[in-house]
């Protein structure tokens, strides 16, 4: 059923304009000829002419697919999104179509592993690892510099291995961030590096860096999208508006790259937390679950979902609307009832009570395989008369369990 909130493709207007291009590059009016599919417009592409006949008639290898708003030639293997084509002939777009064109693109583009479909599937323009650390550190006045892996003694070690108590991992590296202004360095602090990649390419396609300063005023988060990346490194070819949708949604999604479809995924609130789960995403800066899931919902409906909350306000608040959605959740309430059952007068209350997020858990259990020792998967539910877990508890120290509040 298709849904009336969203924002739908203008089929003709696109059409004409192709049409309009068809006209300006090519003289054969058979070439001229657009052929109209459930899933796109098929025409002889503009920018190489296309083949010639076959058995008697012209065949058309340029493609425009309404999914993604992408146009493909398989004769000269040209990609490029709908804004671009028509720039390249000179053929202007009303902005308010070009704005209803974008909104589309973002609430419908998804991942998909089906060859059919190449919406995410070329990915051609991630960022290699290497070219990525040579970049900054050879760049006079970067932004970043002296990135390298995390070294154990450094600064961001501490923080990470005795800290955090994280396993390494190839997806976070160390350096040093700074502000230039006019040739001069006005500020520069040691950051944490976290990498959003695909481990088998050794490619990126996001990363977020995190100072690490004792003084509160000090700190700060940047996510650095695959766009802003992309074009600092490439200032003489900019990575195409259209495209950089579904690049820039994808660097948001922590793991993404990595994950097994085929397999149940965890869905986290941050990313450090799903470095401690198998076969997990992390959500960075994402602010909206259903934007998650209407990009993975787009493409594979049989993609199973499961989402680890936080352990506060708002985790259980989101934990509560997802069960309710019938999605799997972790119940943070269950499992330390299950811990305080098999440790008679366990002080649970000082125990769990700083707890609010898996790697909370990892610290206070200082083992960072948590996820193994405490059988984490056993405390997931869809049954919605466990939303009583969801409730806000307290903890009766005499009685030794946990109980809802009133």
């Amino acid at each position: 059923m298709e849904d009336n909130n969203k924002t739908q493709l203008n089929k003709d207007y696109i059409k004409s304009k192709i049409q309009n291009i068809l006209n300006k590059a090519h003289d054969n009016p058979e070439k001229k000829k657009i052929k109209e599919f459930p899933e796109r417009f098929n025409i002889a592409c503009p920018i190489c002419g296309d083949s010639q006949k076959y058995n008697g008639a012209h065949k058309k290898r340029g493609n425009f697919y309404f999914k993604n708003a992408m146009f493909k030639c398989f004769n000269c293997d040209t990609v490029m999104s709908f804004p671009k084509l028509c720039s390249d002939f000179n053929e202007p777009i009303d902005i308010d179509e070009k704005v209803k064109l974008y909104k589309y693109i973002d609430e419908n583009v998804s991942f998909t592993n089906n060859n059919n479909d190449y919406i995410m599937e070329e990915m051609d323009k991630l960022i290699d690892l290497d070219e990525f650390m040579n970049f900054f550190n050879n760049r006079t006045n970067s932004w970043l510099y002296n990135i390298k892996p995390v070294e154990p003694n450094s600064h961001v070690g501490q923080y990470l291995y005795l800290g955090r108590l994280l396993p390494k991992t190839k997806m976070i590296l160390q350096g040093v961030y700074r502000v230039v202004k006019d040739g001069i360095t006005k500020f520069e602090t040691r950051v944490m590096i976290s990498l959003n990649m695909s481990l088998s390419m050794n490619k990126i396609i996001g990363i977020q860096i995190r100072n690490l300063e004792s003084d509160k005023n000090k700190r700060f988060y940047k996510i650095v999208e695959f766009e802003e990346l992309y074009n600092y490194m490439n200032p003489g070819k900019p990575l195409d508006e259209l495209e950089a949708i579904s690049y820039n949604k994808l660097s948001h999604y922590y793991n993404i790259l990595n994950v097994d479809f085929d397999r149940e995924i965890t869905v986290f609130e941050g990313f450090i937390d799903s470095i401690f789960y198998p076969n997990s995403i992390g959500l960075v800066g994402a602010n909206n679950d259903n934007d998650l899931l209407n990009f993975l919902m787009n493409a594979d409906e049989d993609i199973q979902l499961k989402f680890f909350y936080d352990n506060d306000t708002t985790g259980i608040s989101k934990a509560t609307k997802m069960l309710k959605n019938g999605y799997p959740v972790f119940l943070w309430n269950k499992l330390f009832n299950k811990l305080v059952e098999k440790r008679p007068g366990y002080n649970a209350k000082d125990k769990f009570k700083n707890i609010i997020d898996l790697n909370n858990l990892v610290i206070k259990s200082r083992n960072s395989n948590v996820f193994k020792k405490l059988k984490l998967d056993s405390f997931f539910s869809i049954d919605e008369f466990d939303l009583m877990f969801l409730d806000k508890i307290i903890y009766n120290k005499e009685d030794n369990v946990w109980s809802i509040k009133k």
